[in-house]
């Protein structure tokens, strides 16, 4: 019976995150109240990170701006009115992943897929891609492009919509396009992630004949974490020692553009905490030392990549400062960098916006990577 309560109450709060944009019966004042009678045990007016469940617990790290481990009616209010800004806003979550079956059926007919490529053997199951192109030949040799989920670097999949969309719709554009899974820190700690999507890249200038790619056209486009993988594929050298044990180390992991909304550029811009710190937990470096490593701010050169950034004012996951650095910094090393910093935008700055980013990333990639061959 305890169980079975227990599930009942992850699905009341779960669908009251996840249905609200649905729901035209529960207003953002209404959602306040309903989560302290769902979670506030003791009764203080406040939820505990203890008393959180379902989606709530999930992402509290995210909501918890004072980072005391409790959500006040200030934090759970702005939550709910961010929830009914999405619902106002036409917005609904989608499903973050689809089955091959579904992504096949998603295809149109002038994009030819290649499911699940292994972009390196072993055991993980992370270590997979996603490849599409054009069915119509070309005389030229097309640019590619690398689309890297988010997901706090602990969760997300190659075939979130966004991604997902993203590749199929640049591959009716002209380019080869790839969506890259990489290992998550529940799997492995970082730098692990760094040096599987320079893996993939890797793999993907290894096949350059077999997909008719240049592989001196490569860009790349990320939001979150992934906004964070990019930025490393456009700075990181082979020096800094961030290839890993992976193959086709005969070939370059950097690309040539990047196109990147909410990007993490200084882990030490991030609050400390044992958990957030965990992933961290590489046993030859220290937590500090690989933060530095890991963070793009300090891989800033003169021989940068043009960089899109766009960031929001609001965005309590990843602050803005983290874009002002580094957009700073790779103007005073004369990188070509625009900078799209769009007040009152939270953390999901490029779909909120799509009626301005999306035409501003396919003018950027076609401008750095060359018009795309059809």
């Amino acid at each position: 019976m305890r169980i079975l309560i227990s599930i009942y109450c992850l699905l009341i709060v779960t669908t009251s995150l996840t249905t609200f944009a649905q729901a035209p019966n529960i207003s953002s004042d209404d959602l306040v109240p309903r989560w302290l009678r769902q979670m506030d045990k003791d009764q203080d007016g406040r939820v505990a990170n203890a008393e959180s469940t379902g989606l709530m617990k999930r992402f509290f790290e995210r909501n918890d701006v004072n980072h005391d481990n409790y959500l006040d009616q200030k934090e759970l209010k702005a939550l709910a009115q961010r929830l009914g800004r999405n619902r106002k806003g036409g917005q609904q979550r989608q499903p973050t992943a689809v089955s091959t079956k579904q992504m096949l059926a998603k295809v149109p007919d002038d994009v030819v897929v290649e499911p699940d490529i292994a972009y390196r053997p072993g055991d993980s199951k992370a270590w997979r891609l996603d490849l599409f192109q054009p069915k119509s030949k070309s005389a030229k040799l097309r640019p590619g492009l690398v689309f890297i989920h988010g997901g706090g670097w602990r969760s997300g999949d190659k075939r979130a919509v966004t991604f997902l969309n993203g590749a199929i719709e640049y591959a009716q554009k002209g380019y080869v396009t790839i969506t890259v899974n990489y290992r998550l820190t529940g799997e492995a700690p970082f730098p692990a992630c760094i040096e599987d999507v320079k893996c993939a890249v890797r793999w993907l200038r290894a096949h350059a004949n077999k997909y008719h790619l240049d592989p001196e056209r490569i860009g790349a486009y990320g939001n979150s974490a992934g906004a964070h993988l990019v930025a490393m594929l456009g700075l990181v050298k082979r020096d800094a020692k961030l290839e890993g044990d992976g193959p086709w180390q005969d070939q370059s992991s950097m690309v040539q553009a990047v196109a990147a909304s909410a990007t993490p550029t200084d882990f030490g811009l991030f609050h400390s905490s044992p958990k957030n710190d965990e992933r961290f937990k590489a046993e030859e470096r220290s937590v500090g030392k690989l933060k530095k490593l890991c963070s793009p701010i300090n891989h800033v050169t003169e021989t940068a990549p043009p960089f899109l950034l766009f960031h929001g004012t609001s965005d309590r996951t990843v602050d803005v400062k983290h874009s002002d650095i580094l957009v700073n910094a790779l103007k005073k090393a004369g990188t070509d960098v625009t900078y799209i910093r769009i007040d009152d935008a939270g953390h999901g700055v490029f779909n909120q916006h799509a009626d301005r980013t999306k035409p501003m990333i396919q003018e950027f990639f076609e401008r750095i990577l060359q018009e795309p061959l059809r």
